[in-house]
């Protein structure tokens, strides 16, 4: 008897769980899990918006200070001799078998470029890349020598070479544009250039460099009219720096395909005629102009490159007058880029619009352009960034 009571109590202290404890059990486990995991994946949609919107403004500043280091530099090499060489026009034979004028379109996103253009620091071409965006041409030279053109020698100017007073800036296989007459002709210093002396039994010794500066090399077109031109024209020389070091900067930046940013180089210094991707996410750029309306050296009013506009990228280009002046009146751009993130939402998180150049005003009129933003491309989330940039080589011309 006693010992069939004592297994009776033992079994009964080790019975398990019934099942409505365990189903009870299992439900508490199933909810706990689905909030873990509701947490968890709203965690992470937040993270994947963030990191694309960050991503999407590491774009754009890296955008925005590519352009800005390139405008503050526009016109280096030249704009100190803007009224002797301003808005020539420009002729030149490339490394890369291209030449200006053009002979065929160049390559998307910059089919709309005229295949014609002339020696400017910033140009705005509203509307002309195949994506609809404004496209920037910017020119400047990297020489370091004095940055200003020197005087040629009257009627020195040939298709071998030309002569200068002063010829110290110029080196072997650096490129060179004359200009005179409304022409400029990118041409580049033969490699046999005899290099600068010095008299040693002076105690300042000067350099005698000479006064001849023979021209050769894969940049020089020695069949060119322009220096039949050049011959008889009132003509200097623009050092603009060397195909391997300290290389101009001739570029075209634009959006195009898959909104992304391309710059393109005019001078086709890398030997590929083919634009160059700069930055990804960028849907659209535009630009306004600065304008010193009174040579004062500030801005007095802000302009937009509109068609039949004085500055439409067609009157700055003409070659006139009017057009060298008002060229050089532009001392600061203004730069809009709208950037979208790669993100796609489950709903529509972007406006229909947004609005670039809200505080500025041409005339008295409200400067502001509206950037569209297609049904499609709401549900990505869009950034606009805008920078003013100064061209500082307008700014300090004499």
């Amino acid at each position: 008897m006693t010992s069939r009571c004592t297994l009776s109590k033992r079994g009964a202290s080790v019975r398990g769980f019934s099942l409505v404890e365990l189903l009870v059990a299992v439900a508490i486990g199933l909810v706990v899990t689905l909030a873990v995991f509701g947490v968890l994946a709203a965690s992470e949609g937040r993270k994947r918006t963030s990191v694309s919107i960050n991503d999407a403004n590491q774009s754009g500043a890296y955008a925005a200070y590519t352009i800005d280091r390139m405008i503050r530099s526009a016109g280096s090499g030249f704009s100190e001799g803007w009224g002797r060489v301003g808005g020539c026009r420009l002729n030149a034979t490339l490394g890369a078998a291209g030449t200006w004028p053009r002979a065929a379109a160049l390559p998307a996103p910059f089919t709309a470029i005229p295949l014609t253009l002339r020696l400017a620091p910033v140009v705005i071409f509203q509307g002309a890349s195949t994506a609809g965006s404004d496209v920037l041409m910017v020119m400047n030279g990297a020489a370091g020598f004095a940055e200003s053109p020197a005087a040629v020698r009257p009627g020195s100017v040939s298709a071998l070479e030309f002569r200068a007073p002063n010829t110290i800036g110029f080196f072997a296989n650096d490129l060179v544009m004359l200009a005179g007459g409304g022409e400029c002709q990118l041409t580049q210093v033969d490699d046999d250039k005899p290099a600068c002396v010095a008299d040693p039994t002076a105690v300042f010794p000067p350099l005698n460099c000479g006064q001849q500066v023979p021209l050769g090399g894969s940049f020089h077109n020695a069949s060119s009219t322009t220096f039949a031109t050049l011959s008889t024209a009132d003509a200097y020389a623009i050092p603009l720096g060397n195909t391997t070091t300290n290389r101009p900067q001739f570029q075209l930046l634009g959006v195009g395909d898959n909104t992304t940013l391309f710059s393109y180089d005019m001078l086709l210094l890398n030997g590929n005629d083919a634009p160059l991707p700069l930055a990804e996410g960028v849907m659209t750029l535009r630009a306004v102009y600065g304008v010193d309306t009174d040579d004062d050296g500030v801005i007095n009013d802000w302009f937009a490159p509109t068609a039949g506009s004085i500055w439409d990228s067609a009157a700055l280009m003409n070659g006139s007058p009017a057009s060298a002046t008002n060229l050089r009146r532009i001392v600061a751009v203004r730069i809009g880029l709208v950037m979208r993130s790669s993100l796609i939402e489950r709903e529509d998180v972007a406006p229909a619009t947004l609005g670039l150049f809200t505080d500025l005003t041409s005339g008295g009129a409200p400067l502001t352009q509206n950037v569209a933003i297609a049904t499609a491309d709401r549900r990505m989330r869009h950034r606009a960034i805008e920078v003013t940039v100064p061209v500082r080589n307008l700014l300090l011309r004499p």
